[in-house]
């Protein structure tokens, strides 16, 4: 019996839909999670679920995207105004029904003012929403999740269990492994000086100068595991038509954020395909960027980025799409070179980075 239901916009909020109904049937089970899959929008299928559920008090998880309420309407003006609008169908029908609807913010969206609201659809303003954001996504899942339980629907395993925490990359391990490895060895230089210290105890020591046992411990911790290289600055990504596009990484402590200047959809047919596809859905996208936020690292010693980013446009809309970037440190410090993997297109491509003159 589906006690969850997810309503959402296809056009731009299919990807956060698919991958919210993946999280939620690995936590409740399939059959407690109703997702059309074949966007049969507003139809028999839907309201029947709504209907025979309406005894378990579902729960209807409302996507806000831009286009659920931007969305153009074919005979003019915005759709969610229009009757025959699916998802304001499939809204309508849930709260006349009794069920529970979640408004859930995805990224850069915040609460409709009245007068974006269609008069019928008003009730969601004062519904208690949360947010959904690709970078905080753990975390707003898991707040998801136990406001669902407010409403009597447990998961079968619980958010935070062992195995659906992140699981280190390859990178993260080996820097772990090297953290442990150091300090082995500087126990082993440490044990070896208090030896010698009480062997010759005697001895005076030289006053002044800096603690020798602490210099040791540095020296060696920075042997085995080398600071991260500074890669802060500007950057040009070089694809394989020569083609640069213009790259700012900022470094704060481990943590860096990457920004690309807005490039135009037609530098690859990808992009131009999903261009074509969105004009014909009304949304313009003529530029797209990306932006992201990871950690930098070493892995036998080799300086190492790696983070999660999103592809905006160029106006900062979005995300098209999500992936993530592996980036090694050269020996000169003058490029970056690694992988650039797109969720959008499965697919990975490399990826080179040289730093600005």
């Amino acid at each position: 019996m589906n006690r969850i239901f997810i309503s959402y916009r296809a056009s731009d909020g299919k990807k956060d839909a698919d991958r919210l109904c993946a999280d939620l049937s690995r936590l409740y089970g399939e059959d407690q999670v109703f997702f059309d899959k074949q966007d049969l929008r507003g139809g028999t299928s839907w309201r029947s679920a709504i209907m025979a559920a309406l005894g378990n008090k579902p729960v209807v998880l409302l996507l806000f995207t831009p286009d659920l309420l931007g969305m153009q309407h074919p005979e003019g003006g915005r759709r969610i105004d229009h009757e025959d609008d699916p998802i304001r169908g499939e809204i309508l029908t849930a709260h006349q029904h009794g069920a529970i609807v979640i408004p859930l913010f995805t990224e850069g969206m915040t609460v409709p003012s009245n007068a974006e609201l269609p008069e019928p659809l008003r009730f969601l303003k004062e519904a208690h929403a949360l947010k959904l954001r690709t970078e905080d996504w753990a975390t707003d899942l898991a707040r998801i999740v136990a406001d669902l339980r407010s409403h009597g629907i447990a998961p079968k395993r619980d958010a935070a269990d062992e195995q659906d925490k992140p699981k280190r990359t390859m990178g993260q391990r080996m820097q772990r492994s090297l953290m442990w490895v150091g300090a082995f060895f500087v126990g082993l230089f440490v044990l070896g000086l208090l030896v010698s210290a009480f062997e010759g105890e005697d001895e005076p020591v030289a006053s002044g100068g800096p603690d020798p046992i602490v210099a040791l411990g540095q020296q060696a911790l920075q042997a085995i595991v080398p600071p991260a290289a500074n890669v802060a600055g500007i950057w040009w990504a070089i694809d394989e038509s020569n083609r640069r596009l213009r790259v700012q990484l900022t470094v704060v402590g481990n943590l860096v954020e990457l920004q690309t200047d807005p490039f135009p959809v037609g530098w690859y047919p990808e992009w131009q395909t999903y261009a074509n596809g969105m004009r014909g859905q009304g949304l313009v996208v003529n530029e797209v960027r990306y932006h992201g936020r990871g950690v930098l690292g070493n892995v036998m010693g080799v300086p190492r980025i790696e983070m999660p980013y999103q592809a905006l446009t160029g106006d900062g809309r979005g995300p098209l799409d999500t992936g993530s970037v592996v980036l090694n440190a050269s020996a000169d410090g003058r490029e970056l070179t690694g992988t650039f993997w797109s969720n959008g297109q499965q697919a990975e491509s490399p990826l080179r980075l040289v730093r600005q003159p």
